[in-house]
């Protein structure tokens, strides 16, 4: 380890049954799930160079969790870079035009929603999993839906629902539903998925805002990761899995998927179709995002600015990650995090605050063609009312992953690696390839997160006429 790196620690003394059991201290060792690899036995986090960064804050004390009192508002995010205009505003009083039927996905290069060796069917996991890996995959039938929303069919909504018996009927599916001038987000199920996105890729400037209420999926309440009726642990009924995408390298037997439970409220990807996917697929295919993991026992950390240090908690963390560049990354949970903190950008899971129930919250990324700036406005555990920002230029160091859209854009892609995966090979960066911005947010887990949560309304800025 380089000896000038930071390193925290996650204590082992508290007990993850006693967590279970209504204690409200985060949890001990790092979990194998949606982030955490079985490997990991810290918390790392590391000062970065690099980047600009801000937290502005209204005149409140900090805010805890379940309080009742009427705060100050929040103060105001950045305005839009200069030449950016309001292009599209959906507030979501129109009903989903959902289709009634699903689309099987039957997976291969012909299927619309093949990338690559991530894919459901994909190249690593047969040769990782093996034989039991692709039985699981035959237990069951996966479908699709994938439709527009929106003035100019702007948005596209894209759900994702496992048909169990083989059927030809999902038992269940993700799903966006407009109620009050609101875009509500349902996944009953575990292995259900549902985002809304794009339907074009994104210019090299570009702004986009979304309000995030309502957040329900998983995480601690005043008396522990119990539910007050004890019938939900994190979320869950207890007895879901990851299968038959997260196992170990080890050995192919699917990793319970109650450790993490969560919900992206921004994200911009790297390739051309977003959609609901493994959960390993989605973490090779971020280039920046804000989110929420609810993880026991705990992986992550989150900055407490009154001790001035990272804290272990796995509960109601709110991320402002840029992908590190520098290296392809864990096969298992994809590129490193340059994350912004309160003291700084640092290296790993380190987090900028908590969100707390029945708050809403405003998330924005804005690209200028050079960088990327991340915003959220609300009110937190730690920080009370504040507007946190911070902005990071493409190649900067550590640079953002596959921040390029077009092939050599700002030059040759500042890093070149060569991956190889059982037995295959290829460039983590070529210098040939573009990789074009979408956004989206919701639920693109297909293997993780159960939940609900409201998308009060979406804004996207383009430069003007």
């Amino acid at each position: 380890m380089n000896p000038s790196r930071s390193r925290m620690v996650v204590p082992v003394a508290a007990s993850f049954l006693l967590a279970c059991a209504g204690a409200p201290a985060a949890s001990p060792t790092p979990a194998p799930g949606a982030r955490g690899t079985a490997d990991e036995a810290s918390v790392e986090g590391t000062g970065v160079k690099g980047g600009v960064s801000t937290a502005t804050t209204a005149a409140s004390a900090p805010a805890s969790q379940g309080s009742t009192t009427q705060p100050p508002r929040a103060p105001a995010l950045p305005p839009p870079a200069a030449g950016l205009q309001l292009a599209y505003h959906e507030t979501f009083e129109a009903p989903f035009a959902e289709p009634e039927a699903w689309t099987e996905d039957t997976y291969g290069p012909k299927s619309p929603w093949h990338v690559d060796d991530f894919d459901e069917d994909g190249a690593f996991f047969a040769e990782a999993g093996g034989e039991l890996f692709r039985a699981g995959l035959r237990s069951f039938r996966a479908f699709r839906k994938s439709f527009t929303h929106g003035r100019d069919g702007w948005l596209t909504v894209e759900l994702y629902g496992r048909d169990q018996n083989c059927d030809g009927v999902p038992e269940s599916g993700g799903r966006f539903t407009s109620e009050g001038g609101k875009a509500h987000l349902v996944s009953k199920r575990h292995h259900d998925g549902a985002i809304l996105r794009s339907t074009r890729p994104l210019p090299a400037r570009y702004r986009v805002e979304v309000t995030v209420s309502g957040i329900r999926f998983g995480g601690a309440g005043p008396g522990g990761w119990l539910s007050p009726d004890g019938s939900k642990l994190n979320g869950y009924d207890g007895d879901e899995i990851g299968d038959p995408w997260r196992f170990r390298t080890s050995t192919p037997i699917p990793l319970p998927a109650i450790t993490d439970n969560g919900v992206y409220f921004l994200c911009i990807t790297d390739y051309a179709r977003p959609a609901p996917h493994n959960n390993v697929f989605i973490h090779h295919h971020r280039k920046v995002v804000m989110d929420t993991d609810n993880n026991i026992p705990a992986w992550s950390a989150v900055w407490n600015p009154h001790t001035k240090r990272a804290e272990p908690d796995g509960s109601h963390y709110v991320s402002m990650i840029f992908l590190d560049g520098r290296a392809f990354g864990s096969p298992w949970t994809g590129n490193e995090f340059i994350s912004f903190t309160p003291s700084g950008f640092q290296e790993g899971a380190v987090f900028v605050d908590k969100y707390l129930d029945g708050e809403a919250y405003t998330f924005v990324v804005e690209r200028d063609g050079e960088a990327y700036t991340l915003a959220v406005s609300g009110r937190f555990h730690h920080g009370g009312d504040t507007t946190y920002v911070a902005r990071r230029r493409f190649r900067d160091d550590p640079p953002t992953w596959h921040y390029n859209q077009t092939p050599g854009e700002l030059g040759a892609p500042p890093m070149r690696e060569t991956v190889k995966l059982g037995s295959r090979t290829f460039e983590a960066w070529p210098a040939d390839v573009g990789y074009p911005d979408h956004f989206f947010f919701g639920d693109p887990h297909i293997n993780y997160y159960e939940g609900t949560a409201a998308f009060d309304d979406v804004k996207l800025y383009l430069p003007a006429q």
